[in-house]
């Protein structure tokens, strides 16, 4: 019944509607917007608000950004739903961007993640205004690059929206035990689904959530950076956390070996640096504003 309700017909219908209109410039133009979509952008809006803007509200758009792909990755991995690629009529672009399976939307999930946190975080107008543009045009631009069907953008809004709720609903707790408990909550369950289905996205998010965990106890109780800088200290504290990132990424990628457990090691390390080194560097030569 699910099954034949993720794959109806009437979602092909909906793709070929949207392929009607298809153009050089509107296939750009979708390709552009759905990089929005993807990891590297949610990881570098995350790295400048964490480190530039707002640490608080950093803490929970990566935790809200880790905990959705493991959500992500569990249901794809219980419906398997097949993409829409090589259906009769349907033409997909940027394949390089649509593995695994499709249902639901990772790149409408990523978008959600993000753009809900800062209108619920931050709760302005114009933000409200933007972050529903973007969470649309990135929903459209999977169904016109024929990588997705309408149910799976819809639901990566719904799976989208729950996580931001859920570690929203955790940052909210005034106890801290409780806090720590739900985040530890966040992280078994990443646990869970890495060995459960083990690939090597899954190895490197959870490094990542319990690298990005046990920043957050660090910084909080000992570190306690000041995240407001002039724009120059804001570009050299950004400068510091990537030529960081490089360093542990190939060093790290040189002498360990090439095993996924490993991979989850490396980006351990590579979080911890940001969380840890970088914010310390920071407090210790005062790259933030004095007054």
């Amino acid at each position: 019944m699910i099954a034949n309700i993720l794959t109806a017909d009437f979602n092909i219908t909906i793709i070929k509607f949207l392929q009607q209109f298809s153009n050089p410039f509107l296939d750009k133009l979708a390709e552009s917007i759905t990089m929005t979509g993807e990891q590297y952008f949610s990881i570098g809006a995350i790295l400048v608000i964490y480190l530039c803007i707002n640490k608080n509200l950093g803490y929970r758009l990566g935790f809200a950004s880790l905990f959705s792909n493991s959500i992500n990755s569990i249901v794809k991995n219980i419906f398997k739903v097949p993409r829409p690629i090589g259906t009769s009529g349907v033409r997909s672009l940027r394949l390089e961007t649509a593995g695994g399976y499709s249902f639901p939307s990772g790149h409408t999930q990523n978008a959600s993640v993000l753009w809900t946190n800062l209108m619920k975080n931050i709760k302005k107008r114009w933000i409200y205004i933007l972050g529903f543009i973007m969470i649309i045009s990135v929903a459209l631009s999977r169904l016109y690059l024929g990588v997705h069907r309408p149910v799976d953008v819809f639901f990566g809004f719904v799976f989208g929206v729950l996580c931001m709720f859920i570690v929203n609903g955790i940052f909210d707790c005034k106890e801290i035990k409780t806090r720590i408990c739900g985040l530890l909550i966040l992280i078994a369950v990443s646990l869970i689904v890495t060995i459960a289905y083990g690939d090597l996205d899954l190895y490197k998010q959870f490094g990542s959530i319990v690298g990005f965990f046990i920043g957050y106890l660090i910084e909080k109780n000992f570190i306690k950076f000041n995240e407001k800088a002039s724009v120059t200290q804001n570009m050299i504290k950004i400068l510091i956390a990537v030529i960081g990132y490089v360093i542990l990424e190939l060093g790290l990628k040189a002498v360990l070996p090439n095993l996924k457990v490993f991979a989850g090691i490396r980006y351990f390390f590579i979080i911890l640096w940001v969380t840890v080194g970088t914010t310390y560097i920071i407090k210790k030569f005062k790259l933030y504003k004095l007054n």
